[in-house]
């Protein structure tokens, strides 16, 4: 029972070691991305800053039309 319990053990190292090597597999398929990702983000970023700065003028607008809080 005991050497079963010993085969059995996961250590802290084990656990860390583990990560590491999944982000260093993660980190080479970045590698061949190159900047792509990070263009796709900024693109998805502005345009959502141009969507909610469409919404707000909207809104504030409609606010005035009906005399009401902004």
């Amino acid at each position: 029972m005991n050497a079963l319990f010993i085969t059995l053990m996961i250590t802290w190292t084990d656990v860390f070691e583990s990560i590491g090597s999944f982000f260093q597999w993660t980190f080479k398929g970045m590698e061949k991305l190159g900047h792509g990702p990070n263009v796709f983000i900024s693109i998805f970023v502005i345009g959502m800053l141009v969507y909610w700065t469409a919404k707000i003028v909207k809104y504030k607008k409609e606010a005035a039309r009906n005399s009401t809080t902004e």
